[in-house]
């Protein structure tokens, strides 16, 4: 009888811990989805609601302490002091990370319309005073940096991809090639199936946040599985990593990466006033497990969400609701085999805008003639800064780039 009554009661605390993780999970959905509302400008409505699945949140699992903190700068976003103290104190007695790493949504790394932006402290970055002076309509750079990332094989065999780490690699090999991109080889840091966790994703971008200074040029490129505002309960986007648990949309939620991270360090962190985003991140032909399934690319809104600041350009493979196809004959993922030949045009000296126009037009009708429904997205910040990934850096040994001709630009 006694060992009954032991079992009952683990049995017991087991469901009441499993009830609590899962509720924990959800709540990590809802900041997200909260962040996903978050702007330089931000209206009442999205405050409001912002607030609103914080405070769910926070419901749902109390110990959550980013909720908290977040809810300190809606709430001071909505003018509400008092209660912005509260939730300030409440995140600091639970360890807030985003408190810790004095994360803040709203403020932007770069200025943008209408926004300006504190100075940086005396010798943030080597290149400040060069920045300063630096026109934007210009493509010249400093410096160059790129984090590069491809999963193709994943720990659940079931998310297994064809192409995307071939992606990456050739993505990073022409990032590298001296005829082309003409990148650093240390500049270019590279991700690649079990390389590529959560954990070493977020390293990787942070190490981008701290190298990429104002008069730089920063890249990033994804290639992974992505998944749908539509599947989330919250709405959100998440980028699959290596070692994401996608059987259930708790273990989604406790081990993807919210794309909106992806965007905060863009928006928030990477002071880099020339920086271009490449997405391939909707392979799912169909539904491959409970949280992933056609469609799955990112969705307008957060689109416009990465862009905000000076100089943010992002392409990505698809529309939200259609796939990106892998092909065979070009052991390459469509978008990319095109990206690849749109970057090696003029000898990589060709503007952002270029680009996309190659890779629409390429994908477009490459897909069309293999009765394939494939069209990229391009999204901007601003249409002064010129963006072009295959200029020489200017700051290496004090050697200036080479100037290029408006033919490249415009």
């Amino acid at each position: 009888m006694k060992q009954w009554l032991l079992a009952a009661c683990a049995a017991s605390i087991f469901a009441a811990h499993s009830q609590a993780a899962e509720g924990c999970a959800a709540a990590k959905d809802l900041v997200v989805s909260a962040l996903e509302r978050v702007s330089a400008r931000p209206n009442q409505n999205d405050l409001e609601a912002g607030l609103q699945l914080l405070k769910r949140a926070e419901e749902m699992c109390d110990e959550n302490g980013d909720a908290w903190y977040y809810r300190s700068l809606f709430e001071r976003q909505l003018g509400n002091g008092r209660k912005a103290d509260y939730a300030l104190t409440n995140a600091r007695e639970r360890h807030s990370e985003a408190l810790s790493a004095s994360d803040d949504p709203f403020r932007l790394a770069t200025p943008t319309r209408e926004v300006k932006i504190p100075s940086p402290p005396p010798g943030a970055c080597r290149n400040e005073s060069h920045a300063a002076a630096a026109d934007d309509a210009k493509p010249e750079v400093e410096q160059k940096w790129a984090l590069v990332i491809g999963i193709a094989s994943f720990r659940d065999p079931d998310l297994d991809l064809k192409f995307t780490v071939k992606d990456a690699s050739a993505f990073a090999d022409l990032l590298r090639d001296s005829r082309y991109g003409r990148f650093r080889a240390d500049h270019v840091k590279v991700l690649e199936d079990g390389q590529a966790t959560t954990q070493q994703i977020k390293a990787g971008l942070n190490w981008l946040a701290r190298m990429a200074c104002e008069g730089d040029l920063a890249v990033i490129y994804i290639a992974t599985h992505g998944t749908s505002r539509e599947q989330d309960v919250a709405g959100a986007n998440y980028v699959v990593t290596y070692d994401t648990d996608a059987s259930s949309f708790d273990g989604l939620y406790s081990t993807a990466i919210p794309m909106v991270e992806i965007s905060n360090v863009v928006r928030t962190r990477l002071r880099a006033r020339k920086v271009a985003v490449f997405l391939d991140t909707c392979h799912s032909g169909g539904a491959i497990t409970k949280t992933i399934t056609l469609p799955a690319s990112i969705s307008a809104q957060m689109l416009d969400h990465i862009r905000e600041g000076t100089g943010r350009a992002i392409l990505t493979a698809s529309q939200a609701e259609e796939k990106s196809h892998e092909l065979a004959s070009y052991g390459h993922g469509l978008f990319t085999y095109h990206l690849i030949h749109a970057l090696q045009q003029q000898g990589g000296r060709v503007s952002i805008d270029a680009v996309y126009q190659y890779v629409r037009d390429h994908v477009d009708q490459d897909a069309s003639a293999r009765g394939l429904e494939q069209h990229p997205v391009f999204s901007r910040s601003d249409e002064q800064s010129a963006v072009v990934i295959g200029i020489p850096p200017q700051g290496a040994n004090g050697v200036p780039g080479v100037l290029l001709s408006p033919f490249f630009f415009y």
